[in-house]
């Protein structure tokens, strides 16, 4: 490795280009992070002296594919979040001293555009001096092309970024503009040292990723996944590889207009666990490793896309592929016993694998609803749960689903009739868990078979008495 001090004059001089690697997370800043930059940078415009600094962190960056004619590229290990956003700083001082319109303002912002933006003799993707992952890589290109940004693009966090910077310039502009932007330009090029370490070309890029995770650096086990996944396969591969098949599964359990999102790490666990073994949360990365160490890139994200429509059924009722399903998983999302996902999940596997009919699917869920709901009502402890359900996977026999799984409840606790007949008396009911209570009304009320069914999404609170008594 070489470390060398350096100013992000120096780091975009010359031809070169920084690239993303797709192993990286998405750009995500927000507020907290931008506040944080523009107060260092405030700071800086308001101090005495143009000698003072602010120690920016340090970047690792690895030499990438140069072929005669191409211009060189370095993948960014460490530091894309703060050089995607110090290239928006940078945009946004070139835009706003576009919009002024007059020769001196348009002569400034093309210096900027030409010596730290992009690369004038380059055409496509070569021109830009960074480049993101492809799904930041519209919102960034069209900023720095000065492109019109509307639509979903203007919803993105690196649009967001770009308009909270450009608001901030529009707020410290004075008399003289073309002093003020100089100024900030100088600062974001030559005031806020970094350390830029380059690694040799024969290191391996996810190994030290990984490593920059162990000493610190705030990441997601889903990252660790991700980083774990491409590290099988060349930096050609990559690229194809996440359009065709990994950004496909993880867009899966993103939010939607209709959905929330669903966390990825949390899948990645009750995956593991939906045959029974435990998982510690801090253990998610390296039982992941040691478990799909056997399994190509491919077979692992064809396996987890099967396993995440299962998952996002039990998330996401609604999306189940029949209304039976969806009553019975809905019941279960009442209870928020997240515990259980990985016992559902297995069910949920062995039907969609016709090992179970769907009357038996259901009993087995609502055997694991009356399990949890009748525990609820006898006062029972729920401490325990994270272990018993995984246990409950585990002891499931292939030819007697229903009865396996039901002896297994039955020996951790699951009340009969009789106690729960003498817990329901004291059972204080509305003040308890008000969707466990829900859901016990909603089947007592299902019980009388009414002709009519009940629309409980439109139901109102009616008084008995008076609201008030005179």
């Amino acid at each position: 490795m070489d470390a060398e001090d350096q100013f992000l004059q120096s780091v975009f001089a010359g031809e070169k280009q920084f690239v993303i690697p797709v192993f990286q997370r998405n750009y995500s800043w927000g507020t907290d992070e931008l506040d944080a930059l523009w107060s260092d940078v405030q700071n800086l415009l308001e101090a005495d002296s143009v000698s003072e600094e602010h120690f920016i962190g340090t970047f690792v960056v690895m030499p990438g594919n140069h072929r005669p004619g191409t211009v060189p590229e370095y993948l960014v290990i460490d530091g894309q979040q703060r050089l995607i956003t110090l290239t928006l700083f940078l945009s946004a001082i070139r835009d706003y001293a576009a919009e002024i319109n007059d020769e001196r303002h348009t002569s400034f912002a093309e210096e900027i555009n030409k010596k730290y933006l992009i690369d004038e003799f380059k055409d496509g993707v070569e021109k830009f001096k960074v480049v993101s992952r492809a799904e930041d890589r519209d919102a960034l290109f069209a900023i720095v092309e000065q492109e019109t940004v509307d639509g979903d693009l203007a919803e993105t966090s690196i649009y967001q970024s770009y308009d909270f910077l450009h608001s901030k310039i529009e707020e410290v502009n004075g008399d003289d503009e073309i002093e003020t932007l100089d100024r900030l330009k100088q600062i974001i090029i030559q005031q806020l040292p970094l350390v830029m370490i380059t690694t040799s070309e024969d290191e391996n890029p996810y190994a030290i990723f990984e490593t920059l995770n162990e000493r610190g650096l705030q990441l997601e086990e889903s990252d660790l996944i991700r980083n774990h996944v491409f590290m099988q396969l060349s930096l050609t591969e990559q690229d194809r590889f996440n359009e065709a098949h990994w950004m496909p599964f993880e867009q899966k359990f993103e939010e939607t207009d209709d959905y929330s999102g669903v966390d990825l790490t949390e899948f990645y666990r009750d995956y593991m666990m939906r045959t029974g073994e435990y998982v510690q949360k801090n253990e998610i990365y390296h039982q992941f490793k040691r478990r799909t160490s056997a399994m190509t890139p491919r077979e692992l994200v064809d396996e987890l896309s099967y396993y995440a429509d299962l998952y996002l059924w039990i998330q996401r009722p609604e999306t189940a592929p029949n209304e039976e399903l969806t009553n019975a998983l809905r019941r279960l999302r009442y209870l928020e016993i997240g515990t259980a996902h990985q016992l559902v999940l297995n069910l949920l596997y062995r039907w969609d694998s016709d090992d179970l009919s769907i009357n038996e699917l259901l009993k087995t869920l609502h055997g694991l609803e009356s399990f949890v709901l009748r525990r609820f009502i006898c006062g029972r402890s729920t401490r325990g749960y994270y272990r018993t359900f995984p246990i409950a996977a585990r002891s499931i026999e292939d030819d007697d689903v229903e009865g396996s799984l039901f002896a297994y409840l039955e020996s951790q606790g699951w009340p009969d009739d009789a106690e729960l007949l003498d817990s329901i008396h004291r059972f204080d009911m509305y003040n308890r868990d008000k969707k466990k209570t829900w859901l016990v009304l909603r089947t007592l009320e299902e019980q009388f078979g009414h002709r009519e069914p009940v629309q409980y999404d439109e139901l109102t609170i009616e008084h008995v008495m008076p609201q008030t008594i005179d």
